[in-house]
């Protein structure tokens, strides 16, 4: 018999903004997992891989990036700074009472959780890089909504082109509301980390943190021998996981679950 899961949602107010948190939780954790979401994306990235993880035992967080779907815009663009949005990540973990979490980054996500790990090394037990690499890619998202985007061209730009390349995405409604929502200066300095993040690999594995370093067999983003290699200067555990792309999380979220579990319950 599978663990009854809680959920609680939770805007949560950190230097001066209020995030958009979700976490799940069986009744008594084994471990607490921190997810964060990569480029455009939002906390509902994970919503069944949380579902899972938490059914497996760990309490998860989820949330908005600062600045992202329902997470508040800032006035200070430096707020969108990677030191910032690392801390987000860092001071949700104390405010929820999370102990030597296990933190995860997809894509995005994994270059704001290396800055994070470079931050605050002891306090996480493992890290866990999914579907990323070790630095930013400055030919990446030339496309047009990532030219001039403004929050008063959003509407235009979803509808002229970001809609005509989601027409049968079953998350269009998902895509759409978030888009709309995010704050267009949070997303440019999102765009801009992508493409200009100098790794910190070589710092953590300094650190000897247990890593992790997962990805689809079919990942297109960061190429995989990067990957590959990243892994190999982590001394970290590579899992490859079959049929899946870019985001195995909502490819196979089951699969996911149980190979990240497998790791964090070694690495707990």
């Amino acid at each position: 018999m599978s663990n009854p899961v809680s959920v609680l949602k939770e805007f949560v107010e950190v230097r001066g903004g209020k995030l958009a948190t979700i976490i799940k939780a069986p009744p008594k954790p084994i471990a607490d997992v921190v997810l964060v979401h990569g480029f455009t994306g939002s906390k509902e990235d994970f919503t069944d891989l949380s579902q899972l993880l938490a059914k497996l035992g760990f309490r998860v967080l989820t949330f908005d990036n600062r600045g992202q779907h329902e997470s508040s815009h800032s006035t200070n663009p430096d707020d969108y700074s990677m030191s910032s949005l690392a801390n987000d990540v860092i001071e949700l973990s104390k405010y929820f009472g999370f102990r030597n979490p296990h933190l995860f980054g997809h894509s995005l996500g994994g270059l704001i959780s290396q800055e994070v790990a470079f931050l605050e090394r002891n306090m996480w037990s493992s890290l866990t890089l999914f579907c990323s690499g070790p630095g930013g890619k400055n030919h990446w998202f030339d496309e047009p909504q990532f030219k001039n985007l403004t929050n008063e061209t959003k509407s235009d730009i979803w509808r002229e082109i970001i809609a005509p390349q989601n027409f049968d995405n079953p998350k269009k409604d998902l895509k759409e509301k978030r888009w709309l929502a995010s704050d267009a200066v949070s997303t440019m300095a999102l765009h801009s980390h992508l493409r200009n993040f100098e790794s910190r690999i070589s710092e953590i594995a300094k650190s000897e943190i247990p890593a992790h370093v997962v990805y689809g067999e079919l990942d297109d983003v960061w190429p995989l021998i990067e990957q590959d290699e990243m892994a190999r200067e982590l001394n970290a555990q590579l899992s490859v996981l079959p049929g899946c792309g870019h985001c195995p999380n909502e490819e196979n979220p089951e699969l996911t679950a149980q190979t990240l579990a497998n790791f964090w319950s070694k690495a707990t």
